[in-house]
């Protein structure tokens, strides 16, 4: 195996090929798995670049435009009224330009996710799975990345791919309509707000270190109007954390890539937090993030318990299957000191 993720790299060739999708990378794949694949890559950007900038060309048919507007070529005096002519021979050329133009704009548009999920998958550990992507989902995803020239929203639906391709049926139909109508500044909104979710939640009463990042209440509110969150507008909602284990309290809350411990030799003990929820739809959408846990944001969190008398770690999280996972580097939390 010449990189972690080969096996996953080749499904999602395997899948693309099958259907037809990514066409403008698909000679390249042959030689990618033999060749240097940062070399490759290095290769594909810039051919996409080129094929950019072709497509921009072709669109300046602006100059072609302004034949529309004739005259018998005569010279005319200044105030002298020219009635325009359509030419329909120059009309026919703007709507093939168009049509190519758009026709080459998508493709670069999908062909960069694609590039996007590739790498994502090259480094992922994960086995590749046997269930094939829903034909229809993949035709959707598609027709949606190829409306995407933004460069964070090109990086948005090749984590959707990524994600689809190590699990089928990971992102709904209705996800995907939702990332249709998402803008960048939206995108950006959720990419922000991603790093407090711990365990599928948002801690209330820790509002100073999201507003510390620049996310404002009001944004928990637009993204409880997106369908994204629940209880921002009230007075919140309460989540129990029951024990995992039936000897002692034992629970293991998970940030992306780190996770705080929770231990305590009463077993009957049961955590309560006030929060805002993640929907099904949040999980999704915020599951696509780049982010990194933020770490002054759990230690708050994990002080909370150790001051409850709870033994409190905190470390990175390794996933080592799709449903065990270790936190490792781990470091302990004191409580504070009575006054």
């Amino acid at each position: 195996m010449d990189f972690p993720g080969e096996k996953l790299v080749i499904k999602m060739w395997e899948t693309l090929v099958e259907k037809g999708v990514g066409g403008a990378l698909q000679p390249w794949q042959e030689k990618r798995l033999g060749k240097a694949r940062n070399q490759i890559r290095k290769d594909e950007l810039l051919i996409l670049a080129a094929a950019e900038k072709d497509a921009a060309n072709i669109r300046s048919g602006n100059a072609v435009y302004t034949s529309l507007l004739e005259h018998d070529g005569k010279s005319l005096p200044a105030t002298h009224r020219v009635e325009p002519t359509i030419n329909l021979d120059s009309l026919s050329e703007i709507a093939n330009n168009t049509n190519q133009y758009e026709a080459i704009r998508k493709e670069v548009n999908v062909s960069n996710s694609i590039v996007v999920a590739e790498n994502i998958l090259a480094n992922d550990h994960s086995e590749a799975p046997e269930e094939k992507i829903d034909e229809d989902w993949l035709y959707s995803w598609r027709d949606y990345a190829g409306r995407t020239s933004s460069e964070e929203l090109q990086e948005l639906w090749g984590r959707v791919l990524a994600e689809e391709i190590k699990g089928p049926g990971s992102y709904s139909f209705r996800t995907l309509e939702f990332l249709k109508g998402l803008s960048k500044s939206e995108a950006e909104i959720m990419s922000n707000v991603a790093q407090f979710v711990v365990a599928g939640r948002i801690w209330r009463g820790k509002e100073k270190f999201l507003e510390k990042e620049g996310v404002k209440f009001n944004e928990l509110l637009f993204l409880q109007d997106l369908g994204i969150l629940s209880g921002v507008d009230g007075a919140g909602l309460n989540t129990t954390w029951n024990s995992i284990s039936e000897d002692k309290y034992m629970k293991a809350l998970i940030s992306h890539d780190m996770a705080i411990g929770i231990e305590h030799k009463d077993k009957e003990k049961k955590i309560v937090d006030s929060v805002y929820i993640l929907t099904n739809l949040g999980q999704q959408v915020l599951g696509l993030a780049n982010f990194n846990a933020n770490k002054e944001y759990l230690e708050s969190i994990a002080q909370d318990y150790a001051n409850q008398e709870y033994d409190v770690i905190l470390g990175d999280w390794k996933q080592t299957t799709p449903s065990v996972g270790q936190i490792r580097n781990e470091v302990k939390i004191e409580a504070e000191a009575k006054a």
